[in-house]
């Protein structure tokens, strides 16, 4: 990569948004750039790679979008004279040190560089100055998530590491996992126990689950405290109801019976309901 770069004003217009697809970009951090942009000006240059008479942007693609919406005519960029290749590399390594990149996003660099630029993986560590297994992992990572996820994740449906928890899952899979994760705004550490118990599970079980995730997340547990003694009252009341419609079809001789063992049922729900509300105070 050529280091030797100018600053520029460049037209908006003509900034193409080829490595877009290699990012991340939230509407809710457009917005806030939008507010920065209005508020404070452009506080740093963009980063271009020349591309025939316009530009590819490299870093920015946040400052480029809010001054779309802004309808800014130009942007101050840092233009650079290199190569794909190296133009992808830069990506990650104009955002490491501010941990603006995330682990997906690199890997989708790394991906693209080894899919469709062909490098093998130590070419790629070479570029990147970084291990032979750094790249691989995150190759062998990255490989594992559906496209579908991916795009969910690009448009902002699902967080980034909710992603890597369904990416356990079989590719196959992962579609309606996600589905079910948008459906019912999980969490990221509830997507992690609903994909833990679905691969614990036989896949015929799977479409079950994924109708009524809560019911793994957050199962219904048996009451206990002023809770269960509450439920036995209730319990109770019922049977005295019960008792009491059905004395009216019993013989009077064995209606005294009846309403000894009525009385009795009340006592013992009345006393569990005073020991649960002194204990609860």
């Amino acid at each position: 990569m050529d280091d030797q770069a100018v600053l520029e004003e460049i037209g908006v217009a003509k900034v193409g948004e080829k490595f877009a697809e290699l990012r991340i970009i939230k509407p809710r951090q457009v917005l806030a750039m939008e507010r920065s942009l209005m508020k404070y000006g452009q506080l740093s240059p963009v980063v271009c790679m020349r591309a025939g008479a316009g530009y590819e942007m490299i870093d920015g693609f946040k400052r480029l979008h809010a001054g779309r919406r802004l309808r800014r005519l130009s942007l101050t960029a840092r233009v650079l004279t290199t190569t794909e290749r190296a133009s992808k590399a830069a990506i990650i390594q104009f955002n490491r040190t501010g941990g603006s990149i995330s682990d997906l996003e690199e890997a989708m660099v790394l991906q693209s560089l080894y899919r469709e630029d062909k490098l093998t993986q130590p070419e790629i560590a070479l570029l990147m100055g970084r291990h032979k297994s750094w790249v691989s992992r995150r190759i062998a990572l990255i490989e594992k998530i559906s496209e579908e996820v991916r795009q969910d994740i690009r448009l902002g449906l699902i967080p980034v590491a909710a992603g890597w928890e369904v990416a356990r899952l079989p590719r196959c899979n992962q579609k309606d996992a996600v589905s079910a994760v948008i459906k019912h705004k999980l969490t990221t550490r509830e997507t992690a126990k609903l994909i833990a118990h679905l691969m614990s599970r036989p896949s015929y079980e799977h479409q079950t689950i994924l109708r009524s995730p809560w019911e793994v997340i957050e199962p219904k547990e048996r009451p206990t405290g002023l809770a269960a003694r509450l439920l036995s009252f209730e319990r109770s009341a019922k049977a005295v109801s019960g008792a009491l419609a059905a004395s009216g079809q019993t013989e009077i001789m064995g209606r005294s019976g009846l309403i000894a063992q009525t009385l009795a049922a009340v006592k013992q729900a009345m006393t569990e309901l005073t020991i649960a509300l002194e204990t609860s105070a």
